[in-house]
């Protein structure tokens, strides 16, 4: 039972499009790893912006040009 975590920096993208994503990925562990879709679990975690740093800067600051 592969499963599969995915961390997406805030916003997330909408249900219709994180439904779209979860799809294609449960394809290709079906197509090519020979996966059963039934037991294809993924999820998505959202990461605030605001609490990750590269570099010693928030991504959140970088949006915002600082």
């Amino acid at each position: 039972m592969p499963i599969i975590n995915i961390k997406l920096s805030d916003p997330m993208p909408s249900r219709q499009k994180l439904d779209e994503i979860a799809t294609k990925i449960t394809d290709i562990m079906v197509n090519d790893l020979g996966k059963n879709p039934q037991r294809v679990v993924i999820n998505f975690d959202e990461i605030r912006s605001d609490a990750t740093y590269f570099g010693g800067k928030s991504v959140q600051a970088m949006k915002e040009g600082e």
